[in-house]
């Protein structure tokens, strides 16, 4: 997704925001870019739902020791969400 075009007034669609929100769990959004993403998100309970399956997902994570992941089941993961993107 193109922040800046976010920041322009450009109305975000689902697959902005879960491109975005993928790209971004590590890097600070402008503060433009967050009001577009929380407004799509009070509007759009799938984008919701998404985010809320990606934070339960962190804290899975985070409760897990050291957790050891083969190369191949990363792949999966991986494969999984970029077919999730391209069904929205």
């Amino acid at each position: 997704m193109n922040v800046r075009a976010t920041e322009r007034g450009r109305k975000i669609k689902c697959l902005d925001v879960a491109k975005h929100v993928q790209l971004e769990l590590d890097h600070a959004l402008t503060q433009a870019a967050c009001r577009q993403i929380r407004a799509h998100l009070r509007k759009c309970p799938n984008c919701t739902a998404y985010l809320d399956s990606l934070k339960k997902a962190v804290l899975l994570y985070q409760l897990v020791p050291s957790p050891h992941v083969s190369k191949k089941a990363r792949e999966r993961l991986f494969a999984v969400l970029r077919l999730h993107l391209k069904a929205h």
